[in-house]
């Protein structure tokens, strides 16, 4: 600019003021370009324009070449002021304060284009501020340079420099008529979208010919049979689960529940509000103590900061003293430095600030883990029914996400950014503006040439963790299917999928490595050029006795302290969007409301006898398809009623409700003439024992796991209740008798010792209801007669509910219900619905009755075919194995089925035949 040529004159007063205005707008403006930029872009991101922006601008390439050339003619004017500084022998070539002016311009216009050239689809305001600063500082400040020069004609080199901001100048004016006259052009053909759109749709979009050209070919490819949108969308999805493995289905659905989230909220700050839940964990609120420690560790971090820049400046004045640039005592000042360095190391300021904060960190975690725990367990079954138990702790452990990020923002990124702001403002007071650019821009490109690889790597990155979940799931499957590898002899078949596995994750993990490795070699060329640039420059300044030798050890030093900071900057923000990916998965859990809960100041339930009355109940689990419909009925107190009917009619969702597990759709439960709904969900279980139809049991001792029903028994009541669910004495025969550990699940137990282990559970209990879900179902019929008896004993007097599919151990209910299809469509006792000769008699016949051979035609003496007929069943003899002698007498008292075994007419044959299994065997329902 013209301000620079014609320094040996001597300024005038008048000119004095100008070119103080003028020096201030060389560090203004690029100032206010990069604060303005970055300023505009947070926002942006934080409202989440841009990923509401969908339509690139048509012209946005050429605007971005036209930004180039902005910054090309910056460094024009540079080495405009390089030649004529050669010329006339002078270095620096001009007034620093130009060099320094263009210089960052040049920087804050390449970090807006980098900004351009990245976005997807940029939202253009931050973009377009620049343009307008542009166009009224520009002109301002080449005006005033002209009025600071000295008078006379112009010179080659200032008409250089006239005509490059001239340039420059037309550039800005171009690109801004370019947005515009685009914004209408695209605001035109918007208009007409509709009218554009073809009628057929290509792979589920609708076809548009304004950009054909841009697709790829398979998308252009049109014809009958193309697929809507929702089936492509759900064959897509299937191909994207069924290629998916537990890790990355689990952070798709994180992600995807961010993403919806967002867009609830509008913006990042909203959204960062829901984590408000998390802050009484995060901040030890009523901990008075924990709080003193976390303002502590504040102080701490600011003496930290405060000694990053006492030990560069110490180690200069050792220098100086060491050379006799100052009349200090170089001893005393080295033990000055040897005592900040104990402040500042391990064993000084960091130690406390541990020590300070440990306590804190892990209240933090110990809390948000204990409340999400907590949390999970008063859900209701239908967030338990469809979650995977594995994702429930995962995003229980995922709570240390959240102190994470607390301590990444507070206690790493502002205390570093503090840092590196003191060190250019330092470094440039010691040094002049030169060093404090060569900082900045240092900063700058390392933070944008981090950002791009980081970004690069994302794939390779996600691929090696896919990988490496991949291999751990192959190896978990294996083991964990033992037994089964085993007995199909696929042992082979397991290694060579782990040896896939495992090569698979070393190639990926190889890759990501090397990504790494390279992006550290650009950080370091990056820095390394920095500190040259500022090494050569504080050698000029030494040499020309400007600074002192000791100001070389600072600057050192200074740089060698820049680097972590500028790494930990450079991850900071995937680091931060991890976290919040894993802590999105235990907010989600924390925002889940159970569905099924005690109202605020429910009385308890008040048990007197047991009676239970279903009133007009519907049930539906995904509120579209009623699984139970209409079902109405009243137990008595201390009666008996069974449940039967085929698998899926909904006979264990009856004792679910009973539970409330689930809460009816519609209708009510009663008990004792209290609505379930009306009174503590804790007493009403309190009163409930249930024998499930797949017991578990916790990986512990036997003892324990009975136990568990009562935590007061003594272990003579758990013997007692162990000798009623005859397991007592094959207990004893264990290795361990009571200690022996069963196993996750009790998979060390047999069938019938899990159910058995889990009948002395509900024994023990000893409720007002008891629940039994096919309690026999797993035992021979030896076991099952004592059994039988052992919960005769412990039904006795108690109203009970059992849900059987083998119909000899409910023939003794007071009353037998037959569910089909969700309804109630027969009620009775055993020998009401035999003599009915409805649904239940059909179920019986199919269980008790074989259905007899059909025998094969036969020749008589003469030669011909004769075809024998079907033999009448033997009612007795065609019992099944497992029946009873109490069931023989049954059927044998039982007026119809003695009345079709004495028929020997055809007709009576035939219904029994009918009753039976097409293929001809048993079948149990």
């Amino acid at each position: 600019m013209a301000d620079h040529y014609g320094t040996h004159m001597a300024e005038t007063a008048v000119g004095m003021p100008s070119r103080q205005v003028l020096a201030s707008l060389h560090y203004a403006y690029p100032t206010a370009i990069f604060l303005y930029y970055m300023v505009a872009s947070t926002i942006a991101v934080c409202t989440l324009q841009t990923r509401s922006s969908e339509h690139n601008h048509p012209r946005r390439r050429a605007i971005t070449r036209l930004l180039m050339l902005v910054i090309i003619t910056y460094f024009a004017q540079l080495l405009g002021l390089a030649a004529l500084g050669f010329v006339q022998h002078l270095f620096p070539p001009a007034d620093q304060d130009t060099i320094i002016g263009l210089l960052s311009c040049a920087l804050a216009y390449g970090v807006v284009f980098a900004g351009l050239s990245d976005a997807a689809n940029p939202v253009w305001y931050p973009y377009l501020g620049p343009f307008g600063m542009a166009l009224v500082l520009e002109p301002t400040i080449e005006v005033m340079s002209l009025k600071a020069r000295p008078t006379g004609p112009l010179n080659y080199a200032e008409v250089f420099d006239i005509s490059t901001v001239a340039v420059r100048y037309l550039t800005v004016v171009l690109a801004l008529a370019l947005y515009f006259e685009g914004n209408r052009t695209s605001g035109l053909e918007t208009g007409t979208d509709s009218e554009r759109q073809g009628l057929l749709k290509t792979n589920g979009h609708a076809a548009n010919a304004a950009n054909t050209e841009d697709q790829p070919e398979e998308s252009q490819q049109g014809g009958y049979g193309a697929t809507s949108d929702a089936s492509t969308d759900d064959s897509q999805s299937s191909d994207t689960d069924s290629d998916e493995n537990p890790y990355q289905r689990r952070e798709r659905k994180a992600s995807e529940q961010m993403e919806k989230r967002l867009k609830e909220k509008g913006n990042w700050v909203t959204y960062a509000k829901s984590f408000v839940v998390f802050f009484p964990y995060v901040w030890p609120v009523n901990r008075r103590p924990l709080q003193i420690r976390v303002v502590l560790v504040g102080i701490c971090l600011l003496a930290m900061n405060f000694l990053n820049v006492l030990i560069p400046r110490q180690l200069g004045i050792i220098t100086d003293s060491l050379s006799g640039n100052n009349d200090k005592n170089p001893w005393t000042e080295v033990l000055i430095f040897a005592g900040y360095k104990l402040v500042a190391s391990e064993a000084g300021l960091s130690l406390l600030r541990q020590w300070l904060w440990i306590p804190v960190e892990y209240y933090s975690f110990g809390a948000i883990s204990t409340a999400a725990y907590s949390h999970v367990l008063n859900l209701s079954s239908d967030f338990h029914d469809s979650k995977s138990s594995s994702d429930i702790m995962m995003a229980i452990q995922c709570g240390q996400s959240i102190s994470n990020i607390l301590e990444s923002i507070c206690f790493r990124a502002v205390p570093m950014l503090i840092d590196m702001v003191v060190a250019s403002v330092y470094l440039s007071a010691i040094f002049g503006p030169y060093e404090g650019f060569i900082t900045v821009a240092t900063a700058a490109v390392f933070m944008y040439i981090a950002t791009r690889m980081i970004a690069a790597l994302k794939d390779a990155r996600r691929n090696e963790v896919g990988a490496w979940y991949k291999e751990h799931y192959v190896r978990q499957a294996g083991i964990q299917g033992w037994s089964t590898v085993a007995s199909f002899n696929q042992i082979g078949h397991e290694e060579d999928r782990y040896s896939a596995a495992v090569e698979d994750r070393v190639e990926k993990t190889q890759k990501v490595y090397f990504g790494y490795v390279l992006a550290y070699a650009f950080q370091f060329l990056v820095v390394l050029s920095g500190l040259l640039a500022g090494a050569f420059l504080a050698v000029y300044q030494i040499t020309h006795k400007q600074v002192s030798p000791g100001t070389f050890i600072m600057l050192l030093t200074y740089w060698a302290q820049m680097v972590s900071p500028l790494t930990f900057f450079a991850g900071l923000g995937k680091s931060i969007s991890r976290d919040l990916l894993q802590a999105e998965q235990l907010l989600e859990i924390m925002q889940t409301k159970p569905t099924v809960f005690s109202n605020e100041g429910a009385p308890d339930l008040q048990f007197s006898g047991g009676k239970v009355r279903f009133d007009n109940v519907w049930f539906s689990y995904d509120k579209k398809k009623d699984i139970l419909k209409n079902i109405n009925f009243t137990a008595t107190p201390g009666m008996t009623v069974a449940f039967v009917g085929a698998t899926g009619a909904g006979k264990s969702t009856i004792l679910k409700l009973l539970d409330r597990f689930y809460d009816v759709t519609k209708g009510s439960i009663e008990i004792d003439g209290q609505d379930i709904r009306e009174v503590d969900l804790s007493s009403l279980r309190a009163q409930i024992g249930v024998v499930p139809q797949a017991p578990i049991l916790f990986d512990d001792t036997i003892i324990n796991n009975v136990r568990y029903a009562k935590l007061t028994a003594t272990d003579e009541e758990v013997y007692e209740a162990c000798k009623a669910a005859s397991i007592h004495e094959q207990i004893l025969t264990f290795t361990d008798g009571y200690n022996t550990k069963v196993g996750e699940r009790g998979i060390k137990l047999s069938g019938g010792e899990l159910q058995r282990v889990a009948i002395a559970r509900a024994i023990l209990k000893r409720p007002s209801m008891v629940l039994l879900d096919e309690a026999t179902s797993a035992v021979d019929t030896e076991t099952e007669q004592r059994i039988q008896e052992a919960l005769r004993k412990l039904c006795e007097g108690r109203t009970t509910f059992i849900v059987a599919h083998r119909l000899s151990t409910i023939m003794n209910a007071d009353r037998i219900i037959v569910i089909t299809g969700g309804e109630l469509v027969e009620q009775g006792s055993h020998e009401d619905l035999i003599r009915a000769n409805g649904k239940y008699a059909e179920l019986w016949s199919k269980q008790v009755f074989v259905k007899p051979k059909d025998t094969k035609d036969e020749e008589d003496p003469d030669g011909k075919t004769v075809a024998k007929g079907r033999k009448p069943p033997n009612i007795v003899n065609d019992l099944s194995p497992e029946a009873t002698s109490s069931e023989i007498a049954k059927v044998k008292s039982t007026p119809t089925s003695a009345g079709q075994a004495a028929s020997g007419s055809d007709d009576t044959a035939a219904k029994s035949d009918d009753k039976q299994d097409r293929s001809g065997h048993k079948k149990e329902v």
